[in-house]
């Protein structure tokens, strides 16, 4: 491997090892979303499945990557695929996976870390989509900006956002108050032990980005890079696929990303680079720096979308300032104050239970909440939806 000082925009690909059986896996679960919101745009998340007695979002795909890495437990976390033995204190095995006994904030940490690695290449995606045949075609391009060797792969995944579905899509929880564990993470602490995935409950859990189907071998497409590649050399593949109808095309994602391929570690390599699309939309990279300004705050989409009870909102901010997060309805008028205060450092939740200053319950339909600050201003839909 040899990398010289040129570098693409770097984008880190996280990849989770899960199951709605799995209690624990809400801490991770919680732990790769504040990464996604420390940098916006920049972090990419797969969850892959892989129990198929107890999770119905088992499939093949997931079970061969589970296969593949030697999956022993739950929670698993990768990210990039890179080599973390230095800081599990094992210096001799090479070690893929964070250190998850101890949980907080380690995988924001390497998300942290590996974003500060310069990549050498930069990936595009164009992805067609026909509702009517539910045919996808998605052709991904690495364009190469710096000299690098070695056996570099590309690989083409299909996840599905925000699946739910019947009892069985329920997540196990073992983070909330009512499961009396003092460590909680924010996100599932108040949520019961089992969330369900139905909208007859007061929560409801949508899985995340669920994978679906690999388009590509296990360990990528080999023998398409070469294997010394110079900066302005581009490789492009396009896979085809038939969308099944039990899935929602409209939660449809490709993710992307180009990584080694090292047999001396038995299951692949470092991650180069990473992109993500929604199905039927075209993305090209950007040369330029895309880190967010550094006082930004970012706002998260509600969390239930539709909802009938509560849903929840994730702002979270880098630096103190002035938040104020307001419901709006579709005509511009204000109907509910989340807050409107200085707030700290960090991740913060709202919850908003769909009523207005008055308490009282507002009708079904479309809102708009919108975080304010004195330098920005962000808004996010979400959908009322009371049986």
């Amino acid at each position: 491997l040899r990398l010289s000082m040129a570098q693409a925009p770097r984008k880190v690909l996280i990849e989770e090892f899960t199951g709605s059986w799995c209690g624990y896996c809400t801490e991770m679960i919680s732990d790769i979303d504040a990464a996604k919101s420390a940098y916006p745009g920049r972090v990419i998340s797969v969850a892959d499945h892989g129990n198929t007695s107890a999770d119905p979002m088992t499939n093949n795909f997931s079970l061969a990557f589970t296969n593949a890495y030697q999956i022993q437990g739950y929670p698993d976390v990768m990210v990039d695929r890179a080599d973390w033995s230095a800081e599990t204190g094992d210096t001799v095995t090479p070690q893929l996976f964070t250190v998850y006994a101890d949980h907080a904030n380690h995988t924001l940490d390497a998300a942290s870390m590996r974003l500060s690695v310069p990549s050498p290449v930069n990936i595009d995606i164009t992805s067609m989509y026909d509702s009517a045949t539910r045919v996808a075609q998605v052709t991904v391009t690495a364009n190469f900006v710096d000299t690098v060797s070695g056996d570099m792969r590309i690989t083409c995944l299909l996840v599905e956002d925000t699946v739910i579905g019947s009892s069985s899509y329920a997540q196990t929880n073992y983070e909330g108050v009512f499961c009396g564990d003092p460590n909680a993470s924010c996100e599932f602490y108040y949520y019961p032990c089992g969330i369900p995935t139905t909208l007859t409950g007061q929560y409801v859990f949508y899985h995340k980005n669920v994978l679906r189907y690999n388009m590509t071998p296990t360990f990528g497409t080999a023998a398409l890079i070469f294997s010394s590649v110079s900066a302005g050399q581009h490789f492009s593949k396009t896979y085809p696929y038939t969308i099944p109808s039990a899935w929602n095309a409209a939660n449809m994602k490709v993710v992307a990303f180009v990584g080694f391929y090292n047999t001396a570690k038995h299951l692949g390599g470092e991650v180069l680079n990473a992109q993500e699309v929604v199905l039927g939309q075209t993305i090209i990279a950007a040369v330029a720096d895309i880190s967010p300004a550094i006082d930004n705050a970012s706002l998260e989409a509600a969390y239930p979308n539709p909802f009938s009870q509560i849903t929840n909102i994730k702002v979270n901010v880098p630096a103190s300032q002035h938040i104020a997060l307001k419901v709006y309805n579709l005509l511009g008028s204000e109907i509910a104050v989340l807050t409107d205060e200085n707030l700290s450092p960090g991740m913060h939740m709202f919850y908003w239970d769909g009523k207005n200053k008055n308490g009282s319950s507002l009708p079904n339909g479309l809102y708009l909440i919108r975080l304010q600050t004195e330098k920005q201003s962000l808004s996010k839909s979400v959908v009322l939806s009371r049986n």
